[in-house]
């Protein structure tokens, strides 16, 4: 169990959804439009896989490095002993969210579009040659979880290296709502 949980945390924390380019080297990426991604949020994440309870996820936003903000992710099994520790590298390019899982500079994944619009899509080949392709399902849909009711924007994502799809609930001011996977599913459980 302990390995499906490293490799939903990575899968879910957004570093196998796609890429992206990879200058990082202007100061522009200190900034954002974006409402959640600035200094001082921090969200909570109730994960399962396969139905049974696996933890939670805590991402802690902390200032920007020049690159992009520094984001801390910490896992912590059903009984709330600390897991893995990881930090990852969010910026904004145009309406783009990037991430870099484990900042390390090489590899940054497009997980949110600001401004999506219905029926909208974007194919990114990641470096090992397969195809992410992310498509905008659902513009209002009515999500629950256990920080409340969001309207949210459905992102759809598949790969060519998976069977399964995947769709992710963003919340414009909020951020990631929900992820549901099939195998695990990621909730908003507490937020700032």
């Amino acid at each position: 169990m302990k390995k499906i949980t490293k490799f939903a945390m990575a899968f879910v924390l957004f570093g196998m959804i796609s890429c992206s380019d990879n200058d990082s080297s202007s100061t522009s990426n200190c900034t954002s439009t974006i409402p959640f991604l600035q200094p001082g949020k921090t969200f909570t994440y109730n994960l399962s896989q396969f139905g049974f309870d696996s933890g939670t996820i805590n991402l802690a936003y902390g200032e920007c490095n020049g690159n992009g903000f520094l984001v801390t992710r910490q896992s912590f099994d059903p009984s709330g002993v600390a897991g893995a520790i990881a930090t990852d590298l969010y910026k904004q390019e145009g309406d783009f969210l990037l991430t870099d899982s484990n900042n390390n500079n090489d590899y940054f994944a497009k997980i949110y579009k600001k401004n999506a619009t219905l029926g909208e899509s974007w194919n990114v080949t990641r470096s090992d040659g397969s195809i992410v392709t992310h498509e905008v399902v659902d513009i209002d849909s009515l999500v629950t979880v256990p920080a409340g009711s969001f309207n949210c924007k459905v992102f759809k994502y598949t790969t060519t290296t998976a069977v399964n799809e995947s769709f992710v609930f963003w919340n414009d001011e909020v951020g990631n709502i929900m992820e549901d996977a099939g195998f695990f599913k990621l909730e908003l459980k507490t937020h700032n």
